[in-house]
């Protein structure tokens, strides 16, 4: 509560910092140069950097520094300034030329974030806490945020907690805090932790949604699906405008492959005046899935209509289109959402497939070796290689990509299974007995999938079938296994 002299001194600084700031502005608009003291200074550049406006902010701390060269609290304001422009070296550089002031928390505030952002977050949790003092109880919620934050990247989830815990009874908003501290609970091993720490939430006050959400996540997280749709379904009882539940609960039902359901939690979601780009474009990939092309086009026109920056909906247009055999326009559709999210492997998969369609192998295998770059270590990638040389009937290129292929993913059971196949294409019998041995250890209950590559090849080779059914008796004990020969 602000005591009647803090209402005062609030309403003569507000005043004081309008002042200042009108006599700048009256100054720009002149063209002329008028003194301002330090103090003046300080109003005018916080009034700007509070309003976003950087080169304005830029062109106060400019003006500043000219007329004050020693003053630290300037010199602070600009290595702020320089935090805010992300040139956080040169944020650090200028605060080590300064004198510091031990009265003065901005000071390790502003060295705190530029640590952190330079990743030094042992420094950083040291500036930190030397700001604590400085601060009432109630003012320290960043701080306590930006110190677990540092522990959290250090890995030292059980520290993390301790200052998430310390923050959290001043959080306005609880899903970013919740999030955090239930990622400490479950990269620490201490699942049950998690559960019991937001069940004790639920205890305190039933109609926490945030916290019902949040067991949700913690079985979602831990890939038990089936166990978060009743947490989601109680947090969305209670609030049914809750995004993130809605969202969520959509996701696991379409995880389970249960996309009518899907459907509906989103569906009840824009009955609740809940309607985001990110739905429609989700609705339209589940109506895909059940294809119905036309309302699955219906929704992704919609999310780019809402949002045109959103990548998944430009390529769920593409993925329409595709079906209905448009693929040169297809190819338009990924392209954007590639333009939008260039990180997005799927699109480009998409597009090497679209143009493989089109019969332009080269195009097709351009953009795969794309993806190879991109993720060297991803198994898919050199499966697709493979196959594409396959089409092609370059059986040495395929065995050369999956060799290689292999090597980068660990004896990956797919491409083994694939490389096994190549060799019996490739006539070399010995090798690929021998790499069926090591794709049967890798991922046994794959050879249905293998022996469907070429059933009436495979299928009928005694000693192909002789291995898999000696890796049976090997695996269950089991004495036979109803396989053809």
């Amino acid at each position: 509560m602000f005591e009647d002299e803090d209402f005062e001194d609030y309403f003569e600084e507000e005043q004081d910092r309008k002042a200042a700031v009108e006599k700048y502005e009256s100054m720009l608009e002149a063209h002329n140069s008028v003194y301002f003291d330090s103090e003046e200074f300080e109003y005018i550049i916080d009034h700007y950097t509070e309003q976003n406006e950087l080169k304005k902010s830029r062109q106060a701390v400019e003006i500043a520094m000219a007329q004050h060269p020693e003053s630290n609290l300037l010199k602070i304001k600009e290595a702020r300034q320089y935090l805010l422009e992300n040139d956080a070296q040169r944020a650090f550089e200028l605060l080590q030329h300064i004198d510091r002031d031990e009265e003065e928390p901005d000071y390790f505030l502003i060295l705190g974030s530029c640590l952190a952002l330079l990743g030094k977050s042992k420094e950083a949790i040291e500036s930190y806490c030397n700001a604590l003092p400085y601060f009432d109880e109630d003012e320290k919620y960043d701080l306590y945020n930006a110190i677990a934050y540092e522990y959290q990247r250090m890995e030292k989830y059980d520290l993390a907690l301790t200052f998430y815990m310390k923050a959290l009874p001043f959080a306005n908003e609880h899903d970013t805090i919740y999030h955090e501290i239930r990622c400490c609970f479950l990269s620490a091993g201490r699942d049950q932790d998690a559960l019991a720490f937001f069940q004790g939430l639920i205890d305190e006050n039933p109609h926490n949604s945030k916290a019902w959400a949040s067991i949700g996540d913690c079985y979602r997280m831990k890939g038990m699906y089936e166990e978060s749709i009743d947490p989601y379904e109680f947090a969305l009882s209670i609030d049914p405008t809750d995004l993130w539940a809605n969202t969520h609960l959509s996701d696991i039902y379409y995880d389970l492959g249960r996309y009518k359901e899907s459907i509906d939690t989103l569906e009840e979601a824009l009955r609740n005046g809940v309607e985001t780009s990110m739905i429609h474009a989700a609705l339209g990939d589940c109506y895909y899935r059940l294809e119905d092309l036309q309302t699955a086009e219906r929704h992704f026109h919609k999310a780019v209509e809402t949002n045109p920056m959103i990548g998944s909906g430009w390529a769920g247009l593409g993925y329409v289109l595709s079906d209905r055999g448009q693929n040169k326009k297809a190819i338009r559709f990924f392209e954007k959402a590639l333009e939008l999210e260039p990180w997005e492997t799927d699109y480009i998969y998409s597009i090497a497939a679209e143009y493989r369609t089109l019969n332009d192998l080269e195009t097709s295998m351009d953009y795969l070796r794309k993806i190879q770059e991109m993720t060297p270590h991803d198994p898919d990638v050199y499966y697709y290689i493979a196959d594409l040389y396959g089409a092609q009937d370059k059986i040495d290129e395929a065995v050369n990509t999956l060799v290689y292929g292999l090597q980068q993913t660990d004896d990956d059971s797919a491409l083994l299974y694939l490389l096994t196949y190549a060799y019996f294409v490739k006539g070399c019998k010995d090798k690929a007995l021998e790499t069926l041995d090591r794709a049967l250890d890798a991922d046994f209950e794959a050879y249905s999938d293998f022996l469907e590559y070429d059933r009436e090849l495979l299928s009928n080779d005694m000693e192909i079938m002789a291995l898999i059914q000696q890796h049976s008796q090997n695996r269950d004990h089991n004495p036979t296994l109803d396989l053809p020969f």
